[in-house]
């Protein structure tokens, strides 16, 4: 029976594969860009979108996503406030974008509808809020999750075909599946018993108080320290499941794991470490007796979030999981790589300045 199946596999799948690329070639010779958005609602325009707006909170996930593509050099954009606190990616990208006003993350429907736009991207979280009243306004729009690897590398490909730039999309994908691979390929040799535990904590502080919280099970946070051949101890203790936790220190200590990373959406993570360092409450763990409380990766945006640049911070991770296993990954040939083969950044002094950001934002974790 498997025999016979293998053989019916054999013999089908060249047809499967020529259906899809005829379907392929079908859709890149139309007259029309056409493509299923996150909310599985097929969006149809009659010509190549070229005035877009991004639109809501979180709109740095889209927007890294489009940037991705030539053709966001010619579109006449209209971005959200994206600026994590530590930069602004876009506008380093386009400096032209400084010249024109963002739109507010909380901008209503009609708001955005005033703009005459192309199409509106939007993260999915807004579909309720805001796409389905801009639906019954006549302006079309696009929802995106980016929330998982499997999300980042379906959605690559429909944006792909929404731009009628598909080879573009799977070129992207390839770029993600091989350095994931590169990962997990060396990872699957360890042994349960050699298996680090990781905490990442999302550190916080108002006034002279800090608070440290974890990540849903379901988030790309989890799902990277795992994919690193690590043990998330944190996973099962976030009962929220749709946002980050707050956890005590007694918590954390009872955790010990072997690596603490600490994360910050909103300024520099090396805050956060520096704080940690002069604390006698955080001397006391294993971790930190070890040097191995460390600060996040980030440029413009922190590394250990769906953004496009994921992919960095699990490679960060991989080494500081496993130093002896990826000693041969140079971080910061794996930035400039990631730059140029993502973003077409070949300037060279573009290329510093987010080097020099990376080399700033881990300089603590040496000391």
């Amino acid at each position: 029976m498997k025999k016979i199946s293998l053989l019916l596999l054999v013999l089908l799948l060249p047809a499967l594969l020529f259906a899809q690329a005829a379907a392929e070639s079908s859709m890149l010779n139309s007259d029309y860009y056409m493509a299923t958005d996150a909310n599985n609602r097929t969006l149809k325009l009659e010509k190549k979108p070229s005035h877009l707006l991004i639109a809501g909170k979180a709109g740095n996930m889209p927007a890294n996503a489009l940037f991705l593509f030539e053709e966001v050099q010619s579109m006449d954009l209209t971005l959200p406030k994206t600026d994590q606190g530590l930069g602004d990616f876009f506008a380093f990208i386009r400096p032209d974008l400084d010249q024109k006003p963002r739109i507010s993350q909380t901008a209503g429907a009609e708001e955005i509808a005033s703009r005459n736009s192309d199409l509106v991207l939007m993260k999915a979280t807004h579909f309720e809020s805001t796409a389905k009243k801009l639906d019954q306004l006549g302006i079309p729009n696009y929802t995106m999750n980016l929330e998982s690897y499997e999300d980042w590398k379906a959605e690559l490909s429909e944006l792909g075909k929404l731009l009628k730039n598909t080879s573009r999309a799977q070129q992207l994908i390839q770029l993600y599946e091989t350095r994931v691979k590169f990962i997990t390929d060396r990872v699957a040799s360890l042994k349960p018993q050699d298996k680090k535990t990781v905490l990442l904590l999302q550190a916080e502080r108002s006034d002279a108080a800090y608070a440290y919280k974890i990540a849903p099970d379901s988030w790309m946070q989890t799902w990277m320290v795992e994919t690193v051949g690590a043990i998330p101890v944190w996973k099962g203790a976030n009962k929220a499941a749709n946002g980050w936790s707050t956890v005590s220190f007694e918590q954390i200590a009872a955790w010990n794991p072997d690596l603490v990373i600490l994360l910050s959406y909103k300024d520099a993570s090396d805050i956060y470490l520096k704080a940690v360092q002069t604390s006698e409450l955080w001397s006391l763990l294993d971790a930190f007796k070890q040097g191995n409380v460390k600060a996040s990766p980030h440029d413009m945006m922190n590394y250990i979030q769906p953004v496009a640049s994921w992919v960095l911070g699990l490679q960060w991770l991989a080494k500081e999981a496993y130093p002896a296993l990826f000693a041969d990954v140079d971080m910061e040939y794996e930035v400039q790589r990631f730059y140029q083969e993502f973003y077409n950044i070949h300037d060279r002094a573009k290329l510093e300045v987010l080097l020099d950001l990376y080399r700033t934002s881990v300089a603590s974790n040496t000391l």
